[in-house]
């Protein structure tokens, strides 16, 4: 039985606007194994939040395959990119999104009712280290404090897959760390495939895989012999 989750094979996104055509991916292949933490790298314009729209099924591609679990979602209509999101993938972004008139746990419970198979709220909340908190609102939380919201809210589906964009972007070095050390430690518990969007070079000492991008393209694919706990990287 295979082990890949994903797999790439020459995706193209091109967008055409009045000077011409944009080619924001530009010939993309790769696989990425099942329960590994992927990274993708690059300045921003170099085409990894396209990348993330294409695996997350935001968006289509141009041309070429993308199949997740050898299922081609690239060909999938609106209704099945919606059903493939909500029954497989967890989402944190850069701003935190919590609902401000909601408690900490009810915040990580909307996860939860989105699955049919959901984890337990209380013990999630342990995890991130806020269960003393559970009864407090957002405006009550610092910054990171409501990124571990944001992620407990995410993973409450059990989601296969859980694509973090930026997730350090808005968090200084020690919230940042903190952030990431809380995205390790749920891949090693639940098995997660866990896939980082980042500008940050010091991240790419946390995945598996690196993949390195630039103007569209896959500039550099590799695996990493030895992968550093998120309190030890250098922070960039």
């Amino acid at each position: 039985m295979s082990n890949i989750i994903y797999s790439l094979k020459s995706v193209k996104k091109t967008y055409k606007s009045g000077s011409g055509i944009t080619h924001a991916l530009d010939g993309v292949s790769f696989d990425i194994q099942k329960g590994e933490v992927i990274v993708i790298l690059g300045p921003s314009g170099s085409g990894k939040s396209t990348m993330l729209n294409i695996l997350s099924g935001i968006d289509v591609p141009t041309s070429g395959k993308v199949k997740y679990l050898d299922k081609e979602i690239g060909k999938y209509n609106d209704k099945e990119l919606t059903s493939y999101r909500k029954e497989n993938l967890g989402f944190i972004f850069q701003s935190y999104n919590l609902i401000p008139n909601l408690t900490i746990y009810e915040n990580v419970e909307l996860g939860a009712y989105l699955s049919e198979a959901p984890l337990n709220i209380d013990e999630l909340l342990k995890i991130v280290g806020l269960e003393d908190m559970k009864n407090k609102f957002p405006y009550q939380l610092s910054g990171g404090q409501m990124q571990r919201v944001a992620i407990a809210r995410a993973v409450a589906k059990n989601p296969k897959v859980l694509f973090c964009d930026e997730p350090t972007g808005a968090l200084d070095e020690k919230m940042g760390k903190q952030t990431l050390k809380l995205i390790q430690d749920i891949n090693k518990k639940y098995g997660t495939t866990v896939i980082i969007v980042t500008h940050n070079p010091s991240i790419a000492n946390l995945g598996n895989m690196v993949i390195k991008m630039n103007s569209g393209k896959v500039t550099d694919i590799h695996r990493n012999d030895e992968i550093m706990n998120a309190e030890d990287i250098r922070w960039a």
